[in-house]
């Protein structure tokens, strides 16, 4: 993806999408792994990697946060229940 595709995986907001910030950490990671990176390159282009995994890890966190899921209680109601992603059921 280049970087004109970079910039359309951006929200509305200014700020990247998780897919986006992937997709920038795969092509480090690729580039990384080729060897064709001098030392000093190479360097700058993992502190950028450390810095995209970091972020891509924080939007995680955020939409693991997000997500409910409805249930219906023994009355009837439905309820928004946060979901432990840990042991994969509700609340």
């Amino acid at each position: 993806m280049s970087q004109a595709n970079d910039r359309q995986a951006e929200t509305a907001g200014g700020e990247e999408t998780y897919d986006g910030l992937v997709s920038r950490l795969e092509r480090v990671v690729a580039e990384l792994e080729s060897g064709q990176l001098d030392l000093e390159h190479s360097i700058e282009r993992f502190a950028e990697g450390v810095r995209l995994a970091r972020e891509a890890s924080r939007k995680l966190d955020e939409a693991e946060r997000k997500v409910e899921l409805l249930v219906r209680s023994a009355d009837g109601e439905e309820e928004a229940v946060a979901f432990d992603p840990e042991s994969g059921r509700t609340g």
